[in-house]
């Protein structure tokens, strides 16, 4: 079993300008799908993965319900694609939104810090974190910088600070909690037992020997699979992980045992 933890589709009308515009942002990083929901399912066939959590982002305050419509329709139409929904914190319904999500039956709810230019640990948007934890629904941010902008609106404290505040909020720090920041990620997030990190983009970014380091002091049991597909692949993730020297228990636990435990129980 293979769940791949962090992936993106793009509706079909907006793929082919928005993945040569975030490459050029990404200092022309390549993509190794067209960005579209076939191309994910294709790529999901080709490469082993049974399971995929799809991540969706509302880049602008209004853009919430028609980002969460597409997201119920792309899991209606794809059992095996598991949609988060997303807010955005300066959306005036965002906190209430977070119920629509629920009953749309979608697993989950995607933040993207950089991209919304909202301090993570700003507490003016605790009370969306606080309707997500009543949800009962996990949060995955995204952790660390990001080409889109020089500012680093999620450290790794204040990831650490918000977890504390909401603990019994499961906080999915990606990137291995903070992109390109290992030590920092180590530092702050590693002992928290609600916050779990995946391993997207990993094999770019970290070393192999930091890399295991940051795992084991973390736990494999708090550690999730994931390529951030259409940016990186199954290849190039999962082959590096499987360099490192894990246990097959250890490996098992990234490559699905801890998304089935950490997403509603319902989805499988």
């Amino acid at each position: 079993m293979l769940i791949d933890f962090h992936t993106h589709i793009f509706p079909d009308a907006l793929a082919a300008k928005t993945l040569p515009r975030l490459s050029h942002i990404a200092y022309d990083s390549p993509y190794y799908t067209d960005g579209t929901e076939r191309g994910a399912l294709d790529a999901m066939s080709a490469w082993g993965v049974d399971r995929a959590v799809v991540l969706h982002i509302a880049t602008k305050p209004g853009q919430q319900k028609t980002v969460n419509r597409f997201a119920a329709e792309v899991q209606a139409r794809n059992p095996n694609m598991l949609c988060f929904g997303t807010v955005h914190p300066k959306d005036p319904g965002a906190a209430d939104e977070i119920a629509e999500i629920k009953a749309a039956g979608l697993c989950g709810v995607k933040l993207h810090p950089a991209y919304q230019a909202c301090y993570f640990g700003d507490e003016a948007y605790f009370p969306i974190y606080a309707a997500i934890e009543k949800a009962g629904l996990p949060l995955l941010l995204h952790a660390g910088r990001d080409p889109v902008s020089k500012e680093n609106f999620a450290p790794a404290d204040q990831i650490a600070a918000v977890a504390r505040a909401f603990p019994r909020l499961a906080l999915v720090a990606a990137h291995m909690g903070a992109l390109g920041q290992a030590e920092s990620a180590s530092a702050h997030l590693c002992g928290l037992p609600n916050v779990y990190f995946d391993t997207a983009m990993s094999s770019v970014y970290l070393e192999p020997d930091e890399y295991l380091r940051l795992i084991r002091k973390k736990g494999a049991d708090h550690v999730l699979f994931g390529t951030d597909c259409p940016w990186n692949t199954v290849e190039n993730e999962l082959g590096m992980l499987e360099r490192l020297g894990l246990t097959e228990e250890e490996l098992e636990d990234i490559k699905w045992r801890n998304a089935e435990r950490l997403l509603p129980q319902g989805d499988f």
